[in-house]
């Protein structure tokens, strides 16, 4: 008997453990990469990309970009950067990914979106760079500062017409807005290897990595969430927001994408109730269609931007 109850106390011990590591490790903030130091981030799995980064952040500095400031509903000061262009058709809001930042993840559609006439409006998310925060909710609250941006944006441009673009965590951070009422100007949403929800994601990278089942370790990650960050894993659901749908959809996903299952991408086109379009590139890894197939995602982008934005 004495053996029964140590094992179950064991058991019950490494589920609380695994739990809290998971929320722990997932969603609290921790010390940003130097993303401007270039042999520090050749140290780094991002390696390949510091040249891309450090020309991004010369193209920034060239087009005199802005610093820029709103406050969230939570009161956290949040940063951006502002590059307007001459004559503007638009503005692409751009929403970078988990723990990454907007010069690895849209450097190159910098000045490509600028050279085709639209400003641009990169935040540094909740919880990364510039901008305040200790928990990062993989879009739940995401979602409501976009919302702020989007006010911030027509407090001063209020007749441009607005495309929302995210990649990952930034695309899940989008597909949350496209069932609710947004502007009139928010003319469409370009997800790129977006999740479904918190909760499938953790779940899904939980598995790959213990090769256990992600219950019951992921009902006390949500208790943590719900204690400490004050939101819920299973809060938000891209099925949910699509099957909704308010505004236009292009989603965009590697064939071969390690982190995020391209399934995900799927399973929100096919729930989507508005129109939308789905590109799935063969050969592309986690948040590198760009790259793979540069001039078949410009060229769908254009598009995209032609049919619904101007």
């Amino acid at each position: 008997m004495t053996v029964i109850v140590f094992s179950a106390l064991a058991i019950l011990l490494m589920i609380l453990v695994s739990g809290v590591y998971v929320f722990v490790f997932s969603c609290v903030r921790r010390k940003d990469l130097p993303w401007l130091i270039k042999e520090e981030i050749e140290k780094t799995p991002y390696g390949k990309y510091s040249e891309l980064i450090q020309n991004s952040a010369c193209w920034l500095s060239e087009h005199s970009a802005q610093d820029v400031y709103i406050t969230s509903n939570d009161g956290l000061r949040l940063h951006g950067l502002c590059v307007p262009a001459d004559h503007p058709k638009g503005t692409v809001l751009l929403a970078h990914g988990y723990r990454s930042c907007p010069l690895l993840d849209f450097g190159l559609a910098f000045s490509w979106y600028h050279n085709i006439g639209f400003n641009l409006l990169i935040p540094d998310q909740r919880s990364h760079g510039k901008s305040e925060g200790r928990y990062i909710t993989f879009g739940v609250k995401e979602s409501d500062d976009m919302e702020k941006w989007i006010a911030y944006h027509n407090e001063r441009a209020n007749d441009l017409p607005i495309l929302l673009c995210g990649l990952s965590m930034g695309a899940s951070t989008m597909l949350y807005l496209v069932d609710r009422e947004l502007p009139p100007n928010v003319k469409g949403i370009i997800a790129d290897c977006g999740f479904t929800s918190p909760y499938a994601i953790l779940s899904s990278v939980f598995r790959d990595i213990t090769h256990l089942p992600a219950f019951p370790s992921m009902a006390v990650a949500e208790f943590c969430a719900r204690c400490f960050a004050r939101f819920r894993l299973t809060q938000c659901d891209t099925r949910k927001s699509l099957a909704a749908a308010r505004v236009p959809v292009l989603m965009i996903h590697g064939k071969e994408d390690g982190f995020v299952p391209c399934e995900m991408s799927k399973q929100g086109y096919d729930s989507c109730s508005g129109p939308k379009q789905l590109l799935l590139v063969d050969g592309a890894d986690h948040g590198v269609s760009y790259l793979v197939e540069p001039e078949k995602y410009k060229q769908l982008v254009a598009g995209f931007i032609k049919k619904y934005l101007i």
